[in-house]
């Protein structure tokens, strides 16, 4: 990848994908597998494991969201909603958004009638 694709990602992406890689290989030394049982449970080889610990930002973020899934981080929402916690940044930012759209956008609740 040359310098200039590098440039156009920002600063603040690259820190969370590292951040993320960190993540992942306390994870990994935690359950205490190697890079290379990783890589066989992602479907990738060893290498993109080191890749992915290190924060590239060409790895597919499939690979980052696989590896955080098989380690049990809750990195994303549903993860942390699906343990009963919705205290995760990312919830509360959802949260946030979906009651700052417009009337129009936000969805409408169907109303069930089970009454027979």
């Amino acid at each position: 990848m040359n310098s200039k694709n590098t440039l156009s990602i920002p600063l603040s992406v690259r820190e969370s994908l590292k951040e993320i890689g960190g993540m992942i290989a306390c994870a990994r030394k935690e359950k205490q597998w190697t890079q290379e049982e990783l890589a066989k449970r992602i479907g990738i080889n060893r290498m993109t494991v080191g890749r992915i610990e290190k924060g590239a930002i060409e790895v597919a973020i499939g690979c980052y969201l696989t590896a955080a899934w098989l380690l049990g981080l809750p990195i994303l929402t549903w993860q942390a909603m699906g343990e009963g916690r919705s205290d995760t940044v990312v919830s509360d930012l959802l949260t946030k958004l979906k009651r700052a759209l417009p009337n129009r956008v936000r969805k409408r609740q169907k109303t069930i009638d089970n009454d027979f």
